[in-house]
């Protein structure tokens, strides 16, 4: 068949599906609005991101900016049609409005969505962040925006997928059934597996499997993802383990909750907040990395904090289960999904950096736990892994 894969960020969660998709025979085309490169090998049409006209209040830019990007898209596909290609089925994730103008162009044609989440006001920590209050009316008018144009999009899609049941538990009751499939992307536990051979330099130093080290992911350093409470807990752990290196990978934009109301990256006041306090020589920030350089770091890991307030599931939680590390997650979803306190990993609550430095410091002291926990997290983790999950995404696509 042929196949149109429509993603702002390009391949995005079409990373893995894109190449499978391929092998089985299929022609793709793909549209993005990004200028880096994707590695996938099918012709790619880019397009240029909207301007934002200045003082919109954001439910209206939200609008204007998934309508600009709605039609700009449905041009480019009117010129596929023009050329003579006319896509079989249409994979696409909804959340910029980029699907939102294609049966206009062709209204036969199956749309298989991702649209990944139906924001509520705990995404964004309303409610559930002790340092935030309930969501007021701009937050609420936001969600309402971003929600709207799901629907529009998802009114016109034959199918839609969602990774986890946490995220598909988002939606309400209507958008339950049998046009709703819960498949994740998967993940490649042939690649994220333990290695004791590992070894990595960092800061002109050699890491292997003989330096405790405790490991840190997320795409952005935020709050959301308990990054404040991460960094608090480091005095007490650096204390007690004079040898534990720990290493951050992220970046210090603002993130999906949002920015400080200073303005200010988390790590930044992170840092000014504990100043005297940490041995920064054992701390490194790596920003963000090349994928083999993740999973070397995590094939290095003895402990993996992974924290965040309700949210998506990210890929790094579950390639860490995959490499073997030993995990201490956050209470709630999503991370208990995947992970059962004691079997997979260790819980603690989201935003107590007492009990979370105490849980990594009993953890680096006990082997013989770590070792079974990281075995139990690989073991789970299989169960995700992209020679699963691509045949039934496949299903639905070649099937609807």
């Amino acid at each position: 068949m042929r196949i149109l894969l429509i993603h702002q960020n390009f391949p995005g969660q079409f990373r893995q599906l894109a190449p499978y998709l391929q092998q089985r025979g299929h022609e793709l085309v793909a549209i993005c609005s990004h200028q880096r490169p994707t590695g996938v090998d099918c012709r790619l049409l880019r397009y240029p991101e909207p301007v934002q006209p200045p003082g919109l209040p954001l439910g209206t830019q939200l609008a204007h900016e998934s309508f600009e990007r709605a039609a700009i898209v449905a041009k480019l596909c009117a010129q596929l049609e023009a050329e003579g290609w006319r896509p079989d089925r249409i994979c696409a994730h909804s959340g910029w409005g980029e699907t939102l103008g294609l049966k206009e162009v062709w209204p036969q044609v199956p749309q298989i969505l991702w649209p990944e989440l139906w924001v509520l006001p705990e995404h964004g920590g309303f409610g559930v962040d002790p340092q935030k209050p309930e969501a007021g009316l701009a937050g609420r008018l936001e969600q309402l925006g971003r929600n709207s144009l799901t629907r529009a999009a998802l009114a016109q899609a034959a199918s839609w997928i969602l990774p986890t049941r946490h995220q598909a538990n988002s939606f309400p009751s209507e958008f339950q059934g049998p046009r709703m499939q819960v498949i994740h992307e998967g993940i490649d536990s042939e690649l994220a597996c333990p290695n004791s051979a590992i070894s990595l330099q960092v800061r002109g130093i050699t890491l292997t499997r003989e330096t405790p080290t405790i490991t840190f992911v997320n795409r952005n350093l935020e709050r959301l993802r308990g990054f404040d409470t991460f960094m608090r807990a480091l005095p007490l752990i650096q204390q007690q383990h004079p040898s534990v290196r720990v290493l951050v990978v992220g970046d210090n934009a603002m993130g999906y909750g949002g920015p400080h109301p200073s303005g200010r990256s988390i790590k930044e006041l992170m840092l000014e907040e504990l100043q005297g306090q940490l041995d920064l020589e054992r701390i490194h920030f790596l920003g963000r990395i090349p994928h083999p350089s993740l999973i070397a770091l995590l094939q290095l890991s003895w402990v993996h904090v992974y924290l965040s307030y309700p949210f998506i599931l990210g890929w790094s939680l579950l390639e860490a289960m995959a490499c073997g590390c030993c995990i201490v997650g956050s209470q709630g979803m999503p991370v208990e999904e995947v992970i059962h306190n004691g079997v997979e990993g260790m819980l603690v609550p989201m935003d107590n950096a007492q009990k979370l430095a105490q849980r990594v410091l009993a953890l680096l002291a006990d082997a013989p736990l770590r070792q079974q926990l990281g075995a139990t997290a690989r073991a789970a983790a299989i169960k995700w892994d992209q020679n699963k999950t691509l045949p039934l995404q496949a299903a639905v696509i070649e099937g609807v």
